[in-house]
């Protein structure tokens, strides 16, 4: 451990200890370490007050300070360039703060954790979190329906930490999850949002999926989503329920957050448009339409931002779209839908849906095909967004077009045009195009 805490934080910790405080890294950076992972952050926790780091940092030595508004007991101290969350010690009785490192620890999530470290005493594990992750086991230092009651955001997390380390949960905390799962928020809680999130994107998040149908809680967070379970499509092109379709699907995409939530999402409205032809043959007609309606209700409902939600109804309403023989034209129109920054999602998402179906009969290849034709279509660089066009919302002020929503449709007016023919994208014929358009 001596050797892998970066210089910035010594000096921290140092200055702390110098100033006769106690102070040690913990949690996430420790455990990271000792799974042989390069620690993503260095958390600091301390005896003392936040006004007390805010003295020893006192904007001399190139240091600085700046205070949690959200959180008192959290300094943000900046150094060279960086910065470095000092959190004082916590005792549980009211969330106030502690002078003993052990009661600060015995509060944490979990056990592994629950686990401090500096020069002068070393490995700090009063809870055995060393010997859980060597066990690979989520455990909590506590009663776990306690602690679990006291933040129910943690249900999810332990969901998270199997998914993403693939550790076991230890049997009384998963029942004291099943037991607390209606406490989880279900709408409008960054938490839990940003847990769902981690879940999503792990190595294999099919797992982390199956986990909250087993608890309950994709009822909770995401109820559309059950009547896919065990749902037959009925087709000789699927060998799997729609469910168990989506879950290979997820598992074969990148580990980006546009395209997995599309790939969750992309099939939810099977259930409710599936047809039955007269030769016993079921049909799911728009349900890519469907779905890409019922995925921005769900994401809206999950607090996500305008941008994700756009981006993933996008792939969610084309990712059915056959595009053999698709002219150049009809390629850039889809550039545009879709957006230049998301259109090799769709692609990747079309190709995970094939994997997702061994009796799809689908060719990769065409789908390969399709894309390096449309990547020949983006490095003509020609106009395929507002910003591309030779004008801008400035120069449509200064014609008379009142701000807003008017200057909006003006510019997709001329973004049509010139997508159709790129000659036209030249200030003059673009205003012009405007006077004859009114």
């Amino acid at each position: 451990m001596k050797t892998i805490i970066p210089e910035n934080v010594q000096v921290i910790l140092n200055k702390l200890h110098n100033n006769g405080y106690q102070a040690y890294i913990y949690g996430a950076c420790i455990r990271d370490y000792l799974l042989g992972k390069e620690p993503l952050s260095w958390d600091i926790t301390t005896n003392a007050l936040p006004n007390n780091v805010v003295v020893v940092f006192d904007d001399k030595e190139g240091f600085s300070t700046i205070p949690s508004i959200e959180d008192y007991g959290i300094v943000t101290v900046l150094f060279k360039g960086e910065s470095y969350q000092v959190n004082t010690f916590r005792t549980g009785e009211e969330r106030r703060f502690a002078d003993d490192i052990e009661e600060d620890l015995l509060y944490k999530d979990f056990t592994m954790d629950s686990i401090a470290y500096n020069k002068q005493e070393g490995l700090v594990d009063p809870y055995n979190g060393v010997e859980d992750i060597k066990n690979r086991l989520i455990r909590c230092a506590r009663n776990p329906f306690e602690q679990m009651q006291e933040d129910s955001v943690r249900i999810l997390r332990a969901v998270r930490f199997e998914a993403q380390l693939g550790f076991k949960i230890e049997p009384e905390l998963l029942q004291a999850m099943k037991d607390l799962k209606d406490s989880v928020p279900t709408s409008g809680s960054e938490r839990v949002r940003n847990e769902f999130i981690q879940i999503l994107l792990g190595e294999q998040p099919s797992r982390g999926i199956r986990r909250l149908l087993e608890l309950g809680l994709l009822e909770r967070l995401i109820p559309e989503l059950i009547p896919t379970v065990g749902f037959d499509t009925l087709s000789s092109y699927h060998d799997k329920d729609v469910f168990e379709h989506t879950m290979v699907v997820l598992d074969n995409t990148e580990p980006n957050l546009n395209l997995r939530l599309a790939a969750l999402l992309h099939d939810i409205d099977k259930p409710n448009c599936l047809t039955i032809d007269e030769g016993g043959e079921g049909h799911c007609y728009g349900h890519a339409s469907g779905s890409s309606e019922m995925a921005r209700t769900i994401l809206d409902r999950l607090d996500f931002d305008r941008k994700t939600i756009k981006a993933v109804t996008a792939l969610i309403r084309e990712h059915m779209n056959d595009f053999e023989n698709i002219s150049d034209l009809s390629m850039k129109r889809l550039i545009r839908r879709v957006g230049v920054d998301n259109i090799d999602r769709l692609f990747e998402l079309q190709l995970a849906n094939i994997k997702g179906s061994e009796l799809s009969g689908k060719d990769p290849d065409r789908i390969m095909k399709i894309r390096n034709k449309c990547f020949e279509v983006l490095s003509r660089q020609e106009p395929l967004t507002v910003h591309d066009l030779d004008i801008s919302g400035y120069d449509l002020l200064s014609l008379g077009y009142p701000p807003g929503r008017e200057i909006g449709e003006a510019m997709d007016y001329l973004l049509d045009q010139v997508v159709d023919n790129p000659a036209l994208n030249k200030r003059d014929t673009l205003i012009t195009l405007l006077k004859k358009g009114k």
